[in-house]
């Protein structure tokens, strides 16, 4: 007890420590907390409309006043017809901007997903649009502005500025690092386009008249947030994607963070093509990194204070036969810690509380084996048996997508399995002794 105590606590060191790190959870971690609100738009055109307007109507006052008292009364009903019809506009536009920006809540939602990142939170302010993101330290700040943006992918006719491809022609899209077909690594983008898509190609025209009538050869792009990410003669970019897909180099870099950096920034780019793009537009207001509320060093001391008070009980109550079973314990605590490391179950406030759920059950286990006449063996069996809703939940929890839930079911489940082999090992010959 006392050696697996020492290699769950303390470490086993050659250099550095040779066990493996617990994978802590967001609840004991900084977090980094993105703030974006949405972009208002000036509309000039409803300036210019309002000059128009109100020239037109200095025009026509003196025609205004000579029409009569009934044609006023007409005016007069029309206008409180328009305003009824233009309040009930605006009632239907605020409820098409709050489907926008749930919309647009799930596509960010997705973005992050797609990322392989499962420690992310996301809240929308339905009724201003405002969305708050938390990911971990770990991501570069401009991923998230760049996750965030509008993400309007587009292959156009630089000539002529025509849209040939919008975002519904592009099918898939992927990153990967190329060592091998080049000297220094490249990062690839490859893009899959839809059937019609494709078609678009094969008919493209890929000259255009200038406007001194010359007929020359067009450029085509590719852009996203119409910034130009690559252009080429019209011929050799149709050449290539009239077959269904577009290889792109996007970066390059030697072995290392650089090139680690280039292919992030090319798996956010592939995120951003393949869930389409926001119908609103965002501007970031703050990045901050928030420190969490939760001391891993205050759980430790609560947990040896309580531990301390569950042996003190037992003493009180049994005398010294409950010294060394409760003591055990312990090597419980540090055995299911060792497995929650190796199996890479993420340490959260909740898989704490399944922890100490499996201590204060295993607890009973040995005051009710001390303190009445059935077998250790009989108690364990009426506590299985207690315990058996308890494992059916837990390996529901296991597959629960929210990360917390998640955790406090493998938790329970690799707890339980450490405890049956722990008290069959350990627990069951300090109390027969």
């Amino acid at each position: 007890v006392v050696l697996v105590s020492l290699v769950s606590f303390v470490g086993v060191y050659k250099g550095k420590n040779l066990v493996k790190d617990y994978s802590l959870g967001k609840d004991f971690k900084e977090r980094k907390v993105a703030v974006f609100s949405v972009k208002e738009q000036t509309n000039s055109k409803n300036t210019t409309d309002k000059n128009t307007e109100s020239e037109t109507e200095n025009n026509d006052e003196s025609t205004k006043e000579e029409n009569g008292t009934e044609e006023n009364k007409t005016e007069e009903t029309n206008t409180e017809e328009n305003k009824t019809e233009e309040n009930k506009t605006e009632e239907k536009s605020e409820e098409d901007k709050k489907k926008d920006y749930k919309n647009s809540k799930n596509i960010i939602e997705r973005r992050l997903a797609s990322l392989k990142s499962d420690e992310y939170d996301i809240r929308l302010n339905e009724e201003n649009g405002s969305v708050v993101i938390e990911v971990p330290t770990s991501m570069d700040s401009s991923y998230i502005t760049e996750l965030v943006s509008k993400g309007k992918a587009q292959i156009k006719n630089q000539s002529t500025n025509e849209v040939l491809v919008d975002s519904n022609g592009f099918k898939d899209a992927s990153a990967k690092i190329d060592s091998t077909n080049y000297s220094t690594p490249m990062i690839l983008l490859n893009i899959e386009f839809t059937k019609d898509a494709k078609n678009i190609f094969k008919n493209a025209n890929t000259n255009y008249t200038d406007s001194e009538g010359n007929e020359k050869e067009a450029t085509f792009a590719f852009t996203l947030d119409d910034e130009t990410l690559y252009s080429d003669t019209a011929a050799n970019f149709v050449s290539s994607a009239k077959n269904g897909a577009l290889d792109l180099v996007l970066g390059q870099g030697t072995e290392g963070e650089e090139l680690q950096k280039n292919y992030e920034s090319a798996q956010v780019l592939v995120s951003i093509i393949k869930t389409g793009s926001i119908p609103v537009e965002y501007q970031s207001d703050s990045i901050t990194i928030v420190s969490s509320n939760i001391n891993i060093k205050t759980i430790v001391i609560v947990a040896i204070i309580i531990g301390a008070l569950m042996l003190i009980y037992a003493i009180i109550k049994l005398k010294n036969k409950a010294i060394l079973p409760v003591l055990s314990l312990v090597g419980l605590v540090a055995s299911i810690l060792l497995v929650l490391r190796y199996t890479n179950v993420e340490i959260t406030l909740f898989g704490i509380l399944g922890l100490a759920t499996i201590v204060v059950s295993n607890y009973v286990l040995i005051l009710r084996t001390l303190q009445n006449d059935k077998t250790f063996k009989e108690n364990f069996v009426d506590l299985l048996n207690i315990l058996i809703p308890v494992i059916i939940i837990a390996i529901v929890l296991c597959c629960a997508p929210y990360l917390q839930l998640a955790t406090l079911g493998m938790t329970m489940f690799w707890g339980i399995i450490v405890m049956f082999i722990y008290n069959i090992i350990i627990t069951k010959v300090l109390i027969d002794k």
